[in-house]
């Protein structure tokens, strides 16, 4: 199966897609803060450009299906992570609001372009046998790849300026392009569709768990900015080693690898869940000890890896035939919207809001998820 899934295509395609949301999530933890200094705004204002980019993702949306039909896909893929790239280059020509906003939103449609095209070429290089493991799998660079550019956002700004940070994410991406550019892609005849649509979009019968989903990456999207410093100062501190928290989320993620492969049982998805959930509520309990600050990273970390591949298998089960790719696609969005809110909301709160927002929100998403979005899977699952 290892071999069968993982050709030297479909791992390029999976590389690429980590490079790309390394790319975009390296700015994520400093944006906001550096444009309101740069500007002489208050850092709230800066905050909402986070939900102009989940804007941009949202519009060009129905367009999609269009798109990857009318032209090339993996030139698609390719032109919307060039146009993505150079949207970051302008944050470091940004003189006003207005500017920022349009440039974010500009990021966030060809990002959003970008993502959608991905899944789909990951989708036509995998064979039919091995898609539900090739979605997880390409699923999961993908929030690596998020966790990745968080620690190394945080690093950058700790230790170099605004701009390497910029010209870092640059290349990052340029290399992203050049991977996606030898992916080899079979021929398919072109689909005749319409301009826009909404069925290649949004996954109608996913909208329980994508409200779960929003709620869900909402925790974690309160600790990505750089407005509470106290997470990225120090973890590990009795053993002297300085990391920012993302770095331990990223470690936790990494061994729920190994932990997910000793749940066999069955419900298997409702036993995994409801543990990473547990795990990301206790991650806010904890976080206002500052001496178990790095263990709170591993364990966000650990309750993410637990959570977001049984997601994605939740979306795929819920969908009909040909609708996997919507599945993929209104997966996506729902963790982007989810993480966008938690980064524009952290930007209005103290320290002290902010983790009892957490706590609040984290405990409904628990009880969202027993009460609402696992009945509502196992009625209507279709495979």
């Amino acid at each position: 199966m290892a071999i069968k899934l993982w050709t030297a295509h479909f791992m390029r395609i999976c590389i690429a897609n980590l490079l790309l949301f390394v790319s975009m999530y390296v700015l994520f933890p400093v944006l906001s803060i550096e444009m309101a200094e740069r500007l002489g705004v208050p850092l709230a204002q800066t905050g909402v450009i986070f939900l102009f980019l989940t804007l941009g993702m949202l519009l060009i949306g129905p367009f999609h299906a269009y798109l990857v039909d009318a032209y090339k896909r993996k030139y698609v893929c390719m032109f919307s992570f060039a146009v993505m790239v150079a949207a970051t280059v302008g944050y470091a020509f940004v003189t006003n609001m207005t500017e920022l906003i349009m440039l974010s939103m500009v990021q966030g449609v060809a990002f959003g372009m970008a993502t959608t095209a991905g899944i789909t070429l990951a989708i036509d290089i995998t064979s039919s046998t091995f898609r539900s493991a090739g979605n997880v799998s390409f699923s999961w660079m993908a929030r690596l790849g998020t966790i990745i550019g968080i620690a190394l956002g945080v690093w950058l700004n700790q230790n170099y300026s605004f701009i390497n940070l910029l010209t870092v994410s640059v290349i990052i991406g340029i290399v992203g392009i050049l991977v996606i550019a030898g992916v080899y892609v079979p021929f398919r005849a072109p689909i005749v569709t319409k301009l826009y649509s909404f069925d290649r979009f949004l996954l109608l019968r996913g909208w329980v768990p994508g409200i779960n989903l929003i709620l869900i990456t909402f925790v974690p999207g309160l600790l990505i900015s750089l407005a509470h410093p106290f997470l990225n100062d120090s973890i590990l501190r009795n053993v002297g080693i300085s990391l920012p928290f993302f770095a331990g989320t990223g470690a936790g993620f990494i061994i729920s690898l190994l932990f997910a492969r000793l749940f066999f049982l069955k419900e298997k998805t409702l036993r995994l869940v409801i543990i990473g959930l547990g795990l990301e509520a206790l991650t806010f309990s904890l976080l206002g000890i500052k001496e178990t600050i790095g263990i709170s990273s591993v364990l966000m970390g650990l309750g993410l890896g637990f959570v977001m591949p049984e997601f994605l298998v939740i979306f795929v089960k819920l969908s009909h035939h040909c609708q996997r790719g919507t599945a993929n696609t209104t997966h996506l969005l729902a963790s982007e919207i989810g993480i966008a809110l938690g980064i524009a909301v952290s930007c209005n709160m103290s320290t002290d809001e902010m983790l009892f927002i957490g706590q609040i929100v984290a405990a409904i998403a628990l009880l969202f998820f027993i009460l609402i979005t696992y009945p509502y899977y196992k009625k209507m699952k279709v495979r």
